[in-house]
């Protein structure tokens, strides 16, 4: 869902080409790289892994300005064994985040203090973060869930905006804050 809001999102502003589906492995990032035009001015794909080790390579190879991380959850736990080495994981992305990149951080995560120190230790130096707590750089202010969409107003680096996501779900809402 983040892909295709993002996808949809930038290409009001630039040709944007983005994974064709869930290509965010060791195959599937070459892939949708190999298949980006050399027109487009924006490049959105997915990194995903199952162990630790996996995600640096693909960061280093597709050297992204932006790295979001939406959430850190105990998916593939049995891999890992604790939550800290699932965001360590996630956090071998910004290992090929390009020099002035930023990371975009989930503030309401219990992973964010973990994650926004490995950004800092990768050297990231623009870490932005999103979410319901009040400190977050982009805060969630209230949101409606209707049938068919979800109306949301928030506060994005200062500035209020009001906006509808086409459908309905907190966390659409949340991941459309990132």
């Amino acid at each position: 869902g983040t892909k295709e809001a993002l996808r949809l999102a930038l290409s009001q502003d630039g040709e944007t080409h983005a994974s064709a589906a869930s290509y965010n492995n060791h195959w599937g990032v070459p892939l949708s790289l190999a298949r980006c035009p050399a027109s487009a001015r924006y490049a959105v794909l997915e990194m995903g892994m199952n162990h630790a080790g996996e995600i640096e390579p693909l960061s280093r190879l597709a050297r992204p300005h932006v790295a979001i991380i939406t959430t850190v959850a105990p998916v593939h736990l049995e891999f890992f064994g604790s939550l800290a080495k699932i965001a360590d994981a996630k956090a071998e992305i910004f290992l090929g985040l390009e020099a002035g990149g930023a990371a975009v951080i989930n503030r309401d995560n219990s992973q964010f203090a973990h994650l926004k120190r490995r950004a800092k230790q990768a050297g990231v130096a623009r870490i932005v973060s999103f979410g319901e707590h009040e400190q977050a750089d982009a805060r969630l202010i209230k949101c409606a869930l209707h049938s068919g969409c979800s109306a949301v107003q928030a506060d994005i680096l200062g500035t209020e905006l009001t906006y509808k996501i086409g459908a309905p779900g907190r966390h659409l809402v949340h991941n459309s804050l990132a």
